[in-house]
């Protein structure tokens, strides 16, 4: 996984609800679980979210948490 094939695989892409961590991609908020499984083709039980956070940070990603408030 590469940043460009992370922005090909989720332009044009209508993000689902994000309850709590997102990742942004081309100033479009996706939730951050919904994101890394389209990339991958992982299951999103196969992977938890920090997995997802941390590949996505390490591509230069900006990476939210909401907040609960």
């Amino acid at each position: 996984m590469d940043r460009d094939e992370v922005i090909k695989k989720l332009r044009g892409i209508k993000p689902g609800r994000i309850r709590e961590h997102a990742v942004k991609v081309e100033d479009v908020y996706h939730p951050v679980k919904e994101a890394f499984a389209r990339v991958t083709g992982l299951d999103l039980l196969d992977f938890n979210t920090n997995t997802a956070r941390n590949a996505f940070k390490r591509l230069g990603f900006e990476v939210s948490r909401l907040s609960t408030s």
